[in-house]
């Protein structure tokens, strides 16, 4: 196997997205946190810039970088989700707010997303095809 399929990403799985199947607590359609999805990139520069003192000093609140980080995956990241409840057990409408608030509400939801985001593995070249024969 060449490098070029063991590595090589889709372009349009990294801007589109992939779906996330948590089981009976929905699915959430992520775009990749990096590579062909550029607007990630720009809205991290442009969310982050108010605070880049703080932040090359370590001295930023952990509270406020989770807030814009939270934000900027809102934003490019998370493109959508299926059958996700709130916590009264009601369907949790694919917003904005909702996303940045369901981030924040469950740490470790948002820490999986970040990693899957990150992972090349999710968005190769391979997978596009592979569901295209199917």
């Amino acid at each position: 196997m060449s490098f070029y399929k063991q590595f090589g990403t889709s372009e349009d799985l990294e801007v589109n997205g992939i779906w996330l199947d948590y089981g009976d607590a929905g699915r959430i359609k992520i775009a990749r946190a990096g590579g062909a999805n550029r607007r990630f990139a720009t809205v991290l520069e442009r969310k982050t810039r108010p605070y880049r003192r703080a932040l090359d000093n370590g001295t930023i609140d952990p509270k406020v970088i989770e807030r814009v980080m939270a934000e900027v995956f809102a934003e490019t990241v998370i493109l959508g989700w299926e059958d996700v409840v709130g916590r009264d057990g009601e369907p949790l409408p694919y917003t904005f707010d909702n996303v940045v608030q369901l981030l924040l509400d469950l740490p470790d939801l948002f820490l999986d997303i970040q990693a899957q985001a990150q992972r090349a593995a999710l968005f190769l070249q391979a997978n596009l095809e592979a569901a295209a024969k199917n």
